[in-house]
């Protein structure tokens, strides 16, 4: 076999290697990306889920605290919200447990340890207010890496480089009470155009 033979043969060898290992990949690809795209919708309905629960868990919390004035059947009413909120949120951080990285997981656990030493401060009548705020922090602390999991920010910017990024930035700057009042006057608008009409 001549030089220009043994090259030839080296190439188509090597091409065929590379074209073979482009194929495993894209195979690989193929059988992955799937697989990531259902995990990530299941930790992102796991997260809102918890998110939901942590907050009612927190609003209850904060009721309770009213203790001495309330009546016998808001308390009765409260403990009953509590263990039910409870329970559902214990069943969350178990499919928890199954799709969420260690660390977002643990963060969820802790916050089922603060709410568990919430009730526990409750029923003792001390230290109430510290157990509280260590259930916000908890609660935050969970809220956090649950943002960063599901990749909120970066995302959006993603998002926001596709549309209309000054626009978003614009809403930003007007804020929240400037919106209030136009709110109230556009409401106020309509109630007049309302009375206007049934008079």
């Amino acid at each position: 076999m001549d030089n220009a033979s043994l090259w030839i043969a080296m190439a188509g060898l090597a091409a065929t290697n590379i074209a073979s290992g482009i194929g495993f990949y894209f195979t690989y690809k193929s059988q992955r990306s799937p697989l990531r795209q259902q995990l990530h919708a299941k930790q992102i309905e796991v997260l809102i889920d918890f998110s939901i629960g942590a907050t009612r868990l927190q609003k209850i919390a904060a009721a309770l605290q009213e203790g001495s004035k309330l009546s016998k059947e808001d308390q009765h009413s409260l403990d009953e919200h509590w263990d039910e909120v409870s329970q559902r949120l214990l069943d969350i951080v178990q499919m928890g447990g199954v799709v969420l990285p260690s660390d977002l997981y643990s963060t969820m656990t802790a916050f089922r340890a603060c709410a568990e030493a919430y009730e526990v401060a409750i029923v003792k009548g001390v230290n109430v207010g510290k157990a509280y705020y260590d259930l916000m922090g908890a609660a935050a602390h969970v809220t956090m890496l649950s943002r960063e999991l599901v990749g909120a920010d970066s995302l959006s910017i993603e998002s926001l480089k596709l549309h209309n990024r000054g626009g978003y930035d614009r809403m930003q700057q007007v804020g929240r009470l400037a919106l209030a009042r136009v709110s109230r006057a556009l409401w106020t608008q309509s109630r007049r155009a309302d009375r206007r009409d049934e008079s």
